[in-house]
């Protein structure tokens, strides 16, 4: 017969377990908070301008167009370009192309910048004598006409407006 002899196997006592556990729970939660502090920086400012008033008004042998809203995005806006009816605007002077801004003041010339959170009013003077230009087009009461605003960003902000 043969006895067996009991062999004693060593095995890690609790108090080094728990150590271990520990640094591995606060290693995993280091990495997890570098993780979710690096997806709130990395989410990209934005602008969006929202054009809520537009109309026209009636003036001598053309009219007045005037569209306004507010920057609702998370960075400023730079408006680049107005264009009617997918023409750009030219030829317009202090008298005919004018911006207004709560904080930007009152300019006549191109680009514009928009601060997030700003309100804006565009106001042009269209057709009759010096008056804002579009080349190649014309224009008559009850005719609807395309406003777009563009920005630096590229994005295109239309707007629809009859001319009473």
């Amino acid at each position: 017969m043969t006895t067996l002899i009991p062999r004693k196997r060593k095995a890690v006592s609790p108090v080094i377990a728990t150590v271990i556990l520990i640094a591995v729970a606060v290693a995993l939660g280091i990495a997890v908070a570098f993780w979710a502090s690096g997806l709130t920086s990395s989410f990209p400012k934005y602008e969006k301008l929202g054009v809520n008033t537009q109309y026209a008004t009636s003036r001598g042998s053309g009219w007045t167009i005037n569209l306004g809203g507010q920057n609702t995005g998370s960075s400023d806006a730079s408006i680049t370009q107005v264009q009617v009816n997918g023409v750009p605007l030219s030829g317009c002077t202090n008298n005919d192309f004018n911006f207004t801004s709560s904080t930007t003041g009152h300019f006549s010339n191109l680009p514009i910048s928009v601060p997030s959170g700003q309100n804006f009013v565009v106001s042009f003077n269209l057709a009759g004598s010096s008056s804002c230009s579009v080349p190649g087009k014309t224009f008559s009461s009850g005719q609807t006409i395309q406003v777009i605003i563009i920005t630096a960003a590229g994005n295109n902000y239309p707007a629809s407006i009859v001319l009473p």
